[in-house]
């Protein structure tokens, strides 16, 4: 075997091995994007579960409110006070 062919040979296994380390790499890399998108989507969904939360807690607030409001009610203010409740539970 000549210089020129065992250059050739050498050349061609690291070609081959540098093709095997990008396509490694790029699984990796897929699999890591792959990750980041799933965990991505989790936060957003535990996110707008903790928005949902403080919404709830803002209405229970809301209707604990109301609720005290009613038992005080007097003549005269419970017709405004009527249809407010009245939206607040439908």
């Amino acid at each position: 075997m000549t210089l020129k062919q065992k250059l050739e040979k050498q050349l061609e296994a690291k070609l081959n091995q540098w093709q095997s380390e990008i396509e490694k790499a790029e699984a990796e890399a897929k699999s890591s994007e792959a990750k980041a998108k799933a965990e991505h989507a989790e936060a957003e969904a535990r996110s707008a579960a903790w928005d949902k939360l403080e919404d709830l807690k803002k209405q229970l607030e809301n209707g604990e409110q109301q609720l005290a409001r009613l038992r005080q009610a007097t003549e005269e203010n419970w017709d405004s006070l009527k249809d407010q409740i009245s939206r607040l539970v439908a």
